[in-house]
């Protein structure tokens, strides 16, 4: 039952922030272009929400856990990529299937991640309409990953593309 909640929570955070509602089916990152960066190792904490991320080979695992329950978590498979200059984060919930996207900073000790604005990002590129359940569509971007590049790409720049609200992380004290 925690596991629903959580699983809830989560869903209706990436929603509020504008990235649950559009996913690509295929990577933004190849094998010859993905990055890694130490300064985002270890533990970030948020109000209410805590934030691991360990490199393990090619990718870094993300655990995304509740300050009050701890049993209660998502787990992410997350790449490093960067394009025009902006590092993007390309995360897979371990649990899901679909890649999101967001934009990774680190600055005076704070992690910030933005997510991509999806309505916004939406009205600007081609995407598909998938009914998921109980009658939800989520909109899917299809385009393979040299061409999902090309659209991050031509936006990576415009603050308009990004969630209003983003998410900032501190190390804990």
């Amino acid at each position: 039952m925690r596991k629903l909640i959580w699983l809830a929570l989560v869903a209706a955070t990436l929603l509020v922030t504008g990235c649950g509602e559009l996913l690509s089916l295929h990577a933004l990152y190849t094998a010859q272009d993905r990055v890694f960066d130490a300064r985002l190792e270890g533990q970030w904490e948020s109000e209410g929400v805590r934030l691991l991320v360990q490199r393990e080979g090619d990718l870094y695992n993300v655990t995304w856990q509740s300050k009050k329950d701890p049993s209660d978590f998502a787990k992410y498979e997350v790449h490093l990529v960067d394009i025009n200059g902006v590092r993007f984060a390309d995360a897979l919930w371990v649990d899901a299937i679909g890649h999101m996207f967001l934009r990774v900073r680190v600055t005076e000790g704070q992690l910030h991640l933005a997510f991509l604005d999806s309505e916004w990002l939406r009205s600007r590129t081609s995407h598909e309409e998938a009914d998921v359940d109980q009658g939800r569509k989520q909109a899917v971007l299809t385009v393979g990953t040299s061409q999902l590049r090309k659209v991050v790409g031509r936006f990576a720049r415009e603050p308009k593309a990004y969630d209003e609200k983003e998410l900032v992380f501190g190390r804990p004290n």
